[in-house]
């Protein structure tokens, strides 16, 4: 009988978002916006699979997206005027 836990390490979060465990580890190290928010228990980094499941669905649905820097583009110009 295998008991679920709701706190997962870099392994259990590795095998939900389908990266490498490196990868996560890089992307803690770096502080990426693409991972949730983390906790420590001792040395290692903690997730709860509620918040990580929480995250995947505000990726999912869009609400995570930054909006995109720059201008806005303005509508291009048309051939009326000319004659």
């Amino acid at each position: 009988m295998t008991e679920e836990t709701e706190v997962i390490n870099v392994e259990g979060l590795a095998k939900m978002l389908g990266r490498t465990e490196a990868s996560i580890r890089e992307g803690i190290r770096r502080g990426v916006d693409w991972l949730p928010k983390s906790f420590k228990m001792g040395s290692r980094h903690c997730w709860l699979k509620e918040d990580v499941r929480f995250f995947l669905r505000d990726f999912r649905d869009g609400e995570r997206q930054k909006p995109k820097p720059g201008r806005k583009r303005q509508p291009p110009p048309s051939l009326r005027g000319v004659a």
